[in-house]
Parts: structure tokens; sequence; C-alpha cells
């Protein structure tokens, strides 16, 4: 393998695989022939792996922060009195995952806007449409509410849930999202250091599955049957969780989901998803990302090292050298994935390793290239090459 790694036939190789890289990412591809391979697989990151197969977040104990309080099939005229009562039970904050577009009842209206408008510790959600570089925050109470957060992840189109964006900014406005308005409540200190972490969009470390998050039913708080002191102290959010498997209502596909692949029901109802990204910020157990520089070193040196194997056995085991380079792809995808869903599993390191797989890949095309183009560069210009006049 190292016998030919310090050969200029394999820097120029190697060199060559990157190049190729390059030219390809510049050229738009449109294939409908690979439609249906294309839709299964648009929305996967084997990342995902590390909870759907390998249970990363399966041992993390219930969240003794966060009290879910589900509004069930509620009107406002409820949601009020339940938003009273949970405020009286003198919660560190109330995140209120609930959507009012549109005034209805001009009685439950008013007490709702009463409320959000004279508990700075209620934070209300509301949905922001956004539009290259404008941004409109939608619903009635938001201009009564005194503290509020857009309520917006990113990929809800269908998608799985990966990332949601702590800030937005549109011209000289700026928006808080659901999580970081309630983050800033619970925790300043925590709500600063996310706040610094300037990204636009942040990964979301699922540590809990929703039966991890004590949840309590709106009405049971009503009707007296769960006791609201419970909630003294806690972060409270209200909002809306479907007790049918079917229902898919305000649910989304996540990480968790133990269909990798094509899947076909959401799995998490989305005030469990803002719960996960608020116990992150405050345990502070953000995902890091490989710089794009070790990145691309990672698959510079990958490749360098399989162009080595390579054209040993091109050289000098011709016979050998399909199986070899193919067995020799087939264990590495295996030991590459394996080792990045390690990273990712214990020490929450994302490492991006398209880069290297499509370098390993491209390698055994590229070296046939090579051999032809050193041929004719010999035959032009007295080109000297491991390749020229070798016999397989």
């Amino acid at each position: 393998m190292f016998k030919y790694l310090f050969k200029r036939d394999t820097i120029f190789a190697t060199i060559m695989v990157f190049v190729l890289m390059g030219l390809l990412s510049l050229i738009p591809l449109n294939t409908h022939v690979l439609d249906p391979i294309k839709l299964a697989l648009q929305d996967f990151d084997y990342n995902d792996m590390a909870y759907s197969k390998f249970g990363k977040s399966s041992h993390t104990g219930a969240s003794e922060r966060i009290v879910v309080v589900n509004i069930e099939d509620a009107g406002r005229a409820e949601i009020a009195e339940m938003l009273r009562m949970i405020t009286a039970a003198e919660p560190l904050v109330t995140g209120v995952d609930v959507l009012f577009s549109q005034p209805k009842d001009p009685a439950s209206d008013s007490l709702l806007s009463s409320i959000v408008a004279g508990n700075p510790t209620v934070v209300l959600a509301y949905q922001l449409t956004t539009n290259h570089k404008a941004a409109r925050p939608e619903g009635f109470l938001y201009e009564a509410a005194r503290s509020k957060g857009f309520a917006n992840f990113v990929g809800e189109a269908g998608g799985t849930i990966r990332h949601f964006p702590g800030q937005y900014h549109a011209g000289d406005s700026s928006f808080k999202s659901f999580s970081a308005a309630i983050l800033e409540i619970a925790n300043p200190g925590q709500y600063a250091s996310f706040i610094k972490r300037k990204e636009k969009t942040t990964q979301i470390n699922y540590s809990r599955a929703a039966d991890k998050f004590a949840t309590i039913s709106g009405r049971g708080l009503l009707n007296g049957q769960a006791g609201a002191k419970f909630l003294k102290g806690k972060i409270v959010l209200l909002g809306y969780v479907p007790t049918d498997p079917y229902n898919v209502e305000d649910k989304h596909f996540t990480p968790l989901n133990q269909k990798a692949v094509g899947k076909s029901i959401p799995d998490m109802a989305g005030v469990y998803i803002h719960a996960n990204i608020i116990e992150m910020m405050i345990a502070g157990n953000f995902v890091n990302k490989w710089p794009v520089w070790l990145v691309w070193t990672l698959a510079v040196l990958l490749c360098w090292l399989h162009m080595s194997l390579f054209i040993r056995y091109f050289l000098d085991k011709h016979i050998w050298f399909h199986l070899v380079a193919k067995m020799a792809q087939l264990i590495s995808a295996v030991l590459i994935v394996y080792l990045g869903l390690l990273f990712y599993y214990k020490w929450d390191i994302k490492i991006n390793l398209t880069p290297s797989f499509v370098a390993i890949i491209l390698a055994v095309d590229v070296l046939y290239f090579y051999e032809a183009l050193v041929a004719w560069l010999h035959k032009k210009f007295g080109f000297h090459s491991l390749f020229v006049h070798h016999a397989h």
C-alpha cells in the first residue's frame, strides 16, 4: 500500500480526483430516471441511525426541568383558563405553543390577550412568514404579547426536523425563535452563550423521546385531576399532543423515527421538539461540526491512501485489481460510517463524510483516465510515468 504512496503519479491522480469533483459540482444534473431513489434518500442522514438504531437518547432520564400541558381539543376560553391556572402556580416560564392566527370569540380572545400582555414570563409562539430578506410575523396576539418567539423549524414541509433557527434577521428587524425566547427567561446566562454561537441554524441534539417529558392533561388541570403545584419552578410548555398515533396534526419527522428511509408517519409533536431544543440549550450539549478545512483534509488523506493501494494492484497485480478495489471501497465505507456514528453517538461531533465517500468512489475511474492521459502525455511530450510501458 505504501510502496507508491509518495510517487508522483499517486499525487497527481489524487489531485485529479478532486479536480473532477469540482467540475461535477458545477454541472446541473436532471436525471428523472433517478427520481425514485432521490425521493427515498433526499431526507436521509446516516447520523440519524445514532438515534433510531443505536439508541443515542434512550439512556437519558426523564426531564426534571420541563412539563408539557396538553391542550387536547380545548377551545380558546379553556386555553385561557389553563394559562391562568399555570401562571398562578408560579412556573419559571410558560411557553404557549399554540398559534392564534385570527380573532374568533371576543370574550376568550380578550382574556388570552390580557394574560400574554400582563405576564412577561408567558412566551407566545407565532408563525414567521419569510420572503427573501423580508419577514412578517403572523398572529393577532403578536402585538399584545410581551414575550414571544417564532415556532418555525427548518424542514417543516414533510422533511426531518434536524435544525432550528435561533434568530432570524430581516433588514433592521430581528426575531427570536420560540425556544430561544423561553431560554432567555429561564436561563439568561445560557441564552447569552447561545447567541454568541452566531449560527443561522443550529442542529438539534435530541436527548429525549416524548415519553421522557412529564405530560399532563390540560382538562385534568381544569377539573382538579392534575395538581398545578407540580408546575412551580418548571418550564411549562402548553401545546397540542395527539393521543392517536395516526393523527399527524402538528407532528413532524425526527431522527428518532425508527424508519430511517421512506418514513410514513411523523413521530414527534412539535411541543416535544421545542422541549428537546430547550433542554439542549440549557445543558449546552450542542452538536459540534468539523470545520470545512478538516473535512476536506480527511477526504484528501483517505483518497491518497486508497489511490496508493489502487495503483499498487493496478500495476503489480492487475488480475486482483477490481476485486481489491471494490473490497477496499466497501470496507472503507463501513468503517467511515461506523467512525462517523461513533463520534456523533459518544461525543456529539458531526463529521461531513460526503467528500471522503465521493473521492474514494471516483478514485478507480479516475485511475483509468489518468493512465490514458499520461500515455498521451508521454507520446506527445515525453512525460515520464509509472504507467508508461507497464504491461498488465
